[in-house]
């Protein structure tokens, strides 16, 4: 099947830069709020690193600093957390890179080094090394191999911020609540790529996630798995989506990826599902993935695979050709691939309904009991959206600020959302936002509980800014 795919970056509401919008996605609550299965608690990612809190919003000290993500195992207890730490040293870079990569980066610098030898200079030389993390590693392995013969070459504030430089890593550790503390254990990846999203399998024998694709390149991800158990990831596909799942019976990956290897400003691509472990649960990736449905590519495209074989996924809905200035006009649609059905794509909201919904649809999850949908907006929109009936309810509408809030499920009952506080006479109130547990049971739902009544102004806006450096 031929497919196409759109790199969605004009679908983003025109008064989001790319820049606000790399901002939004990492400080959203999905993603610094996470409950355990139980319920009992929610994993709180701070810029810190990693806080408990209770049902009741009790918070617990930090436990793990540098933690800027998490995802819980089925016994409430165990937790995968990416964490950053800095180094500074040429040779844990070079594992972190690889050995293919850290071979180009030496071939690289070695040039460089030689431009310096016959003359060129330092600050001019070193515009051309990229952005920031590139040019932290490049710089770091000059320092470790010229020393003394790279100062001779270099003013001495240049060679002061060189000798304090160092690069940012991002590791993928299985931890562990033992008493009222976490302990980490197997280190399941290292590298220098941001990880953005994690996906433990149905069962905990693996976690997929997505990392950037390249160090400065933000725009597109690279899916990887690793067992729970042993250090060492592989990766699954290159130039796909953010969000991707599991199927029911953990041995598969959903998930989109971009047509071509090329990076455009319209692009098409796959809905694509592929088997990753083996009847033993062990990693055996298929050589080639099932391609299930074509649609527009967008970095921040979601897939969610429900227990009956369905896949919702969002995606924006074109007739082709369509000219780029008119495609900003569209908005997300909520499909689902649908197995038992002879048209196998159906639309999970009716055309009469889409109004009530975000206008992107990028942050959606399902309800643990499978019969609804949470939406959130870039704005602090909250909706649900019912899917036996298509019947769609909206709990906080856009507000006059930006406020990335995105909802997330504690049980098939309550929710938990940053609710908006009013503006009082035209002034913004002095917290822009509480955290909220509310219930969704039908005639319940105005039962509310503020979870950060008692966290201190600086604690809260770091829970909605997040660690996240993207």
């Amino acid at each position: 099947m031929k497919t196409v795919s759109v790199k969605r970056s004009w679908f983003v509401p025109a008064a989001v830069s790319a820049g606000l919008l790399l901002l939004l996605l990492s400080g959203c609550l999905e993603k610094h709020l996470v409950w355990s299965p139980d319920g009992n608690r929610a994993a709180v990612i701070a810029k810190d690193g990693l806080h408990f809190c209770d049902t009741e919003g009790k918070l617990t000290p930090l436990l793990l600093p540098g933690v800027y993500q998490a995802a819980w195992l089925g016994d409430s207890q165990r937790l995968v957390v990416a964490r950053e730490r800095k180094i500074s040293d040429w040779t844990s870079i070079a594992r972190a890179l690889g050995p293919e990569r850290a071979g180009k980066v030496a071939a690289k610098t070695e040039s460089l080094w030689q431009q310096l030898e016959t003359g060129g200079q330092w600050g001019i030389l070193t515009m051309e090394l990229g952005k920031k993390k590139d040019q932290a590693v490049l710089k770091i392995f000059l320092r470790e191999h010229y020393g003394d013969a790279l100062r001779a070459k270099m003013s001495a504030g240049e060679w002061d911020e060189l000798k304090s430089m160092q690069a940012e890593i991002s590791e993928l550790v299985m931890a562990r609540i033992v008493g009222e503390q976490i302990q980490p254990g197997t280190l399941l990846h290292e590298g220098l790529e941001k990880i953005n999203d994690l996906r433990v399998s149905p069962g905990d024998r693996a976690v997929a996630f997505t990392t950037d694709m390249a160090l400065d390149n933000n725009d597109e991800c690279r899916l990887l798995l690793a067992r729970i158990d042993a250090t060492g990831a592989v990766t699954v596909a290159e130039h796909t989506g953010t969000y991707p799942d599991w199927t029911a019976d953990g041995r598969s990956l959903a998930y989109v990826q971009a047509s071509g290897g090329a990076k455009d400003d319209l692009r098409l691509g796959t809905l694509v599902r592929r088997e990753v472990l083996d009847e033993n649960s062990q990693i055996k990736i298929a050589e080639k993935p099932e391609e299930l449905a074509g649609l527009l590519f967008g970095n921040s495209s979601r897939v969610r695979c429900l227990q009956d074989g369905r896949i919702l996924f969002n995606s924006a809905e074109f007739n082709l050709p369509v000219a780029a200035k008119d495609a900003n006009v569209e908005r997300d649609k909520l499909f689902a691939w649908d197995p038992a059905r002879q048209a196998t794509l159906v639309r999970m909201v009716p055309r009469g309904k889409e109004e009530n919904l975000p206008k992107n649809l990028t942050f959606f999850e399902v309800s643990p009991d499978e019969k609804q949908v949470l939406v959130g907006g870039y704005d602090g929109e909250v909706s649900m959206l019912t899917l036996a009936t298509g019947d769609v309810g909206t709990w906080q509408k856009a507000g006059e600020y930006n406020l990335m809030g995105a909802p997330v499920w504690r049980n098939a009952e309550e929710i938990t959302y940053a609710r908006r506080n009013p503006t009082v006479d035209g002034k913004e109130p002095s917290r822009k936002a509480e955290i909220v547990l509310r219930s969704v049971v039908p005639g319940k739902g105005d039962q509310e509980k503020v979870l950060s009544q008692n966290w201190s102004n600086d604690m809260l806006e770091s829970v909605f800014s997040g660690s996240d450096k993207k």
